[in-house]
């Protein structure tokens, strides 16, 4: 059972077919090759134990593929050992085929062979086994099988890494066992399918063999990507069936990029090594620039750039060895001529026997001619690998701004990029042409970064202000404009294209023409049909009431249209209700500077009819609406002007009265009745709010004063203090108590500080009280000076229980109600859940107690009363012995005050 076979280096071995102890059985011996084999093994089991742990420091490194160590040779020869595992990957395990790919790469060097193997383990290609005794029988693989699952944990990733690995490290050993590299790589980044037979020989049972694997059959193809039977099944129509294909060539491009991750510039960097090695630098350049223009992430451009680069630059290092080579050499070549110096006649009589001299001289010219032309040649060369490592760093930002465009081409800020760098190299053609491409990219409801109307006005400003074409920019905003070749989604883009246009005809003093299409811009006509005949888009529907559009077609009116065209365009836009409030004050003041009074007028009742109150601008249109009116009317058409100040008042809110009341107020002062003007201002004491409230109330004192005398304000400070809150209030009272001491009514006035006493909490008043100090020190005697003191303490012992913020200390704050003590125990205690208890008395002390009677001011006053009756005897006799008229001693009253025990809060004392 043994045949002579040739193996690779020409000796001769024999091939032993022989069952285990078959043999033995019946010789009585085992033939040295097969003892030889059982004593040392199949010697791959070792090899296959090492590959996950070449560095020895028993990690898996199943990604490298170097060179393994065994402990021994073996003795099987290698084309007999290969078949054998061959048979048993196909036959018996199929999943032994990472292993012999393996051992075919680290222990038997064919390379070929291994990439097969890996492609197949790509493809997922099983054979079905199925057979009895010593016959097999093989059945095509099938394409819809599932995933490879190694063994060995080995990830789908690391299996391309792998093959890539093989394919680049030896590409001719690849290519000769069939394994396109590069239309595997191309099939797997592009999405296509890589169909092909790989080659192989026939064994003795004539089948074709792939990858060194026979097949029963024929040579089988490779699929890169699972599909499924249905994909292939034939169709009915040509057209369902190239449908299909389309629909599933989508499916896969998907598939793809999601499969691949990170692993597609890695690819495109081994495919372009792949041409390196076998030699096809220009062909690696072409893959290298196909690579840059396909991947669509930045880790994957700046593999492939940085492999690029890396590339370039080797190509200058090695031309710039093989100058200094050839220099070397020449060096050399003189070196030994100038040896040969003395003996150049002896050559010269022999080479005058061999040749004539004129050969002699042809020779030695074509001689340094070629030299020349060789040293020119490798100077060229390296100035342009030079030249072209440059011009691929400059290229560096379009390049990576290509690759976001792959991203997202709807980003309008990177476009506009594209084209700056176009600009900054001098490139404005390509500058256009960039704008143009995003234009046909850029879909206006997906756009990011930007609004898609900068791209048309970054390429109008090119052609006008670069290329000095002004044709070409009217024939973009004619394109976009009155064609509608792009569809916005935002009417706002679509009016700024057409102020654009408007703008450029200005800038080109074509005065007619801007005018007019600003008026086309806003008449509601244009783009009734879309381009292609499409119904017009919501952009261009709403460009009738666009503001931008409105606003330059008044300017151009005002400022070359005629009085009567500015008319009509103002008229439209309040008939189609696109005007604003400043749209009416500009078209009123229009009017009023032609001379159109009137129409002025009834400008401002159509826009007040548009913009009634609370809306902003009434107010704004009612303040020049009746100043206009009265500089127009002054003191005629009285009836008229108050109708419309009654109509304005009606309406307004009280926060933007009080601005109107006043020049009502004035108004009527100036030209009507002072009962009128003061019916005014009392009407605008009740209407504002309550923070202008004391303002308000000023004022009506000040005119009331100055029309009807100081005695009619007396009524005017009742109600102001009545109507105001207790800080206003108590500063109300200051000033009415100083009109009474004007007019010398000092009781009056006494009356009016005590009243507003209660209002002033001297924590946060203090100058009311220091006002009343000053006015008992100038006005009043021993008694009233005490009586102030004493209202001074009971008011402090009211507000007591007050707390304030410290912000609140010295500024205006809410009006708050007082507490008794015993209010705020019951409150608090409320407030806690407790029962309130009462403390029992401590000797020698008195427990203060504040009735009900005590917190009312009167009580106070009928008890200082009464007090003051029993002392007016001793009083009397005082002032009798003394002989003073009435004089107050203040230092004495002041240490009488401080000797004075003082009184607990919330107790009044009354000696």
């Amino acid at each position: 059972n043994a045949e002579e076979n040739g193996n690779g280096d020409g000796k001769s071995s024999l091939r032993v077919i022989v069952r285990k102890g078959v043999h033995k059985t019946k010789f009585g011996f085992e033939p040295p090759l097969v003892s030889e084999w059982r004593k040392r093994g199949w010697g791959y089991h070792q090899i296959l134990a090492q590959q996950y742990d070449d560095d020895g420091d028993g990690n898996r490194n199943s990604n490298k593929l170097g060179k393994y160590s065994s402990e021994y040779e073996p003795t099987v020869p290698t084309e007999t050992a290969l078949r054998i595992l061959r048979r048993h990957a196909l036959c018996f395990d199929t999943t032994f085929r990472e292993d012999l790919a393996t051992l075919c790469i680290t222990r038997y060097h064919r390379y070929g062979e291994a990439a097969s193997l890996l492609l197949q383990l790509l493809n997922n290609e099983e054979a079905g086994i199925s057979g009895s005794g010593n016959s097999f029988r093989t059945s095509k693989p099938s394409l819809s099988s599932g995933v490879f699952m190694s063994p060995n944990g080995t990830t789908r990733h690391e299996l391309w890494l792998r093959f890539a690995e093989v394919c680049t490290g030896h590409p001719r050993e690849a290519k000769v066992a069939g394994v396109d590299f590069d239309g595997i790589v191309r099939a797997v980044l592009k999405g296509h399918d890589a169909l092909g037979a790989a080659s192989g020989t026939a064994d003795s049972g004539g089948s074709r063999v792939k990858g060194g694997i026979g097949v029963d059959g024929q040579g089988l193809g490779f699929q890169v990507f699972d599909r499924s039977s249905s994909a292939f099944g034939a169709t009915e129509d040509d057209n369902d069936r190239t449908q299909q294909q389309q629909q599933q060539q989508n499916t896969d491009t998907r598939v793809i990029n999601h499969r691949l991750g990170e692993m597609e510039g890695t690819l495109w960097t081994r495919l372009a090594e792949y041409h390196v090695r076998a030699g096809d630098f220009e062909l690696a350049r072409s893959v290298y620039e196909e690579a840059l223009d396909a991947i669509t992430r930045v880790r994957d451009f700046s593999l492939v750039f940085d492999a690029y680069v890396k590339f370039e630059e080797s190509v200058i290092e090695a031309l710039m060895e093989l100058m200094d080579d050839d220099e070397e050499d020449e060096d050399a070549d003189g070196a030994d001529g100038m040896d040969e110096g003395g003996s150049g006649k002896a050559k010269s009589k022999s080479k005058s026997e061999n040749t004539t001299d004129d050969d002699e001289d042809m020779d030695i010219l074509l001689g340094d001619n070629a030299a020349n032309e060789e040293s020119a040649g490798a100077s060229a060369d390296v100035e342009l690998a030079m030249a072209r490592a440059e011009h691929l760093t400059a290229r560096r930002p379009l390049l990576l701004n290509r690759v976001l465009l792959r991203q997202n081409p709807h980003n309008v800020g990177e476009w506009i990029k594209r084209s700056k760098l176009y600009m900054d190299l001098g490139e404005v053609d390509m500058a256009t042409s960039a704008l143009e491409e995003s234009l046909k990219s850029v879909i206006a409801r997906k756009s990011v970064n930007g609004s898609p109307s900068s791209l048309v006005l970054t390429l109008v400003d090119i052609h006008e202000n670069e290329r000095k074409d002004v044709d070409a920019s009217r024939r973009v905003l004619e394109r976009i404009c009155s064609k509608n070749e792009y569809d916005f989604q935002d009417t706002e883009d679509l009016a700024q294209c057409h102020a654009a246009w408007v703008e450029l005809e200005l800038r080109q003093e074509n005065w007619d023409m801007a005018l007019d299409l600003a008026r086309r811009s806003v008449s509601g006509k244009i783009g009734a049909s879309g381009a292609h005949g499409k119904r017009s888009s919501k952009a261009i529907k709403g460009l009738a009431k666009s503001l931008r559009l409105w606003n330059l077609l008044f300017d151009l009116e005002e400022s070359l249209g005629t009085v009567q065209t500015t008319k009509d365009a103002y008229d439209r836009a309040l008939e189609w209700k696109v005007a604003t409030a400043s749209h009416v004050l500009n078209y009123a003041t229009f009017l009023k500077d032609h001379k159109y009074f009137e129409e002025s007028f009834a400008a401002y009742e159509r826009g007040l009819g548009l913009f009634p109150f609370p809306h902003p601008g009434a107010q704004m249109l009612w303040k020049n609406y009746l100043t206009m009116f009265l500089e127009r009317y002054e003191g005629s058409k009285t009836p008229r002007v108050r109708e419309l100040f009654d109509r304005c008042l009606a309406d307004c809110p009280p926060e933007a009265a009080s601005e109107f009341y006043i020049q009502y107020g004035e108004y009527e002062e100036n030209h009507g009745l002072t009962k009128r003007a003061l019916s005014v201002y009392e009407r605008m004491c009740n209407a504002v709010p309550a923070a202008e409230k004391y303002t308000a109330y000023r004022l009506y004192i000040a005119k009331a004063i100055h029309y009807l005398g100081v005695t009619s304000a007396r009524p005017i400070y009742e109600s102001a203090i009545a109507a105001l809150e207790d800080g206003p209030a108590s500063r109300i009272c200051l000033e009415y108590a100083k009109m009474e001491t004007g007019l010398r009514e000092i009781d009056r006035a006494r009356t009016v500080l005590v009243y507003g006493a209660q209002l002033a909490d001297p924590r946060r008043d203090p100058d009311y009280w220091s006002a009343w100090h000053d006015f008992e020190v100038s006005h009043g005697n021993e008694e009233t000076f005490r009586e102030m003191l004493r209202v001074k303490r009971s008011v402090q012992a009211a507000f007591s229980t007050v707390n304030y913020n410290a912000a609140e200390m010295g500024a205006g704050a809410p009006k708050v109600e007082t507490l008794t003590d015993e209010g705020a125990l019951e409150m608090i205690a409320s407030q806690e859940g407790v029962d309130l208890q009462e403390k029992p008395l401590i000797g020698g002390f008195v427990q203060g107690k504040r009735t009900a009677e005590m917190a009312d001011l009167g009580e106070v006053e009928r008890r200082a009363a009464r007090l003051r009756q029993a002392t007016g005897a001793v009083t009397n006799n005082a002032i009798a012995t003394n002989g003073a008229d009435d004089e107050i001693d203040i230092d004495d009253i002041e240490e009488e005050e401080e000797e004075e025990t003082p009184t607990p809060a919330g107790k009044v004392g009354v000696k």
